[in-house]
């Protein structure tokens, strides 16, 4: 899973669906990690925030 700072609008849906996965910095709110591996559990979760992002900043790899 990547999120890309450099795409991220801070629109802040990503961490709305999955708090506890993404989170977004105080300064300017872009996204980033909180961790870098999903649990099978959160993967649908991860999956969502990847189909929501209006800027195509999550993208998760699928194996």
């Amino acid at each position: 899973m990547i999120a890309d700072n450099t795409k991220c609008i801070a629109a802040g849906l990503c961490v709305g669906r999955e708090p506890g996965i993404f989170d977004q910095a105080e300064d300017d709110g872009l996204v980033f990690t909180l961790r870098e591996n999903v649990l099978p559990e959160e993967y649908e979760g991860v999956a969502e925030s990847e189909r929501i992002c209006p800027s195509g900043a999550i993208t998760v790899h699928r194996d």
